[in-house]
């Protein structure tokens, strides 16, 4: 697959791999509903932790190119339609996180529509069947009763009752590097493909002083 540019900090960024190796930003793009791998989840867990401990800045996440609230660890996404009234909708994506349910749509002819639903509102989440892959899904909270047309009903309902259960990934343990603060094999290997020729100076250069935290 071809790379990308990373919307932080503009080094080369494989989309397969969901983190900038240069700058530690998590990237998250795609055109269709994408679960977030377990094991990206609990990097992504894990970074925070440890930029809390060494009071450092947490790593930017960043959904469809733009930057998401700190803290917040997506776990789904994809595209949906969101009733506004009793029969019209408009299309945007919807993206579950650990605490929330967001909609969002630049629909141009109705505004700009942005839903949030936090899990712990949820009272129960219900699909509707029927012969093909779309189907509603309808998020009910004490306020409202949220209506949205998605690929695969079924599996988000089991993602958000996963989610507003507490049912997710756990932070990945710790490399011996994050442990004990040692750059030098980073460093060092970060060196070598320079060297190579498989990455640029500028490259090397902001990857450094994200090892280094300058």
């Amino acid at each position: 697959m071809k790379s990308l540019n990373c919307p932080n900090c503009g080094g080369a960024y494989n989309p397969t791999k969901m983190r900038c190796e240069f700058c530690g930003s998590f990237v998250i793009m795609a055109d269709k509903e994408l679960d977030i791998p377990n094991e990206i989840v609990s990097e992504m867990k894990s970074s925070i932790i440890e930029a809390a401990k060494t009071n450092s800045e947490q790593p930017g996440v960043y959904i469809f190119g733009s930057l998401f609230g700190k803290g917040e660890i997506p776990l789904r996404i994809g595209p949906a339609n969101y009733y506004i009234t009793k029969f019209a909708n408009v299309g945007g994506k919807i993206l579950l996180t650990e605490n929330n349910l967001y909609f969002s749509s630049p629909h141009t002819l109705l505004g700009k529509n942005e839903v949030c639903i936090p899990l712990k509102s949820i009272i129960s989440v219900q699909q509707t069947s029927n012969f093909g892959i779309s189907q509603t899904v309808t998020v009910v909270t004490n306020e409202k009763k949220n209506r949205f047309v998605v690929f695969h009903g079924k599996d988000w309902v089991a993602a958000i009752e996963k989610a507003k259960n507490g049912n997710v990934p756990t932070a990945a343990p710790l490399s011996v590097n994050q442990q004990t603060n040692d750059y030098t094999d980073e460093l060092r290997k970060l060196k070598e493909l320079l060297d190579a020729g498989i990455i640029t100076e500028e490259e090397f250069a902001i990857k450094k002083r994200q090892i280094l935290n300058i």
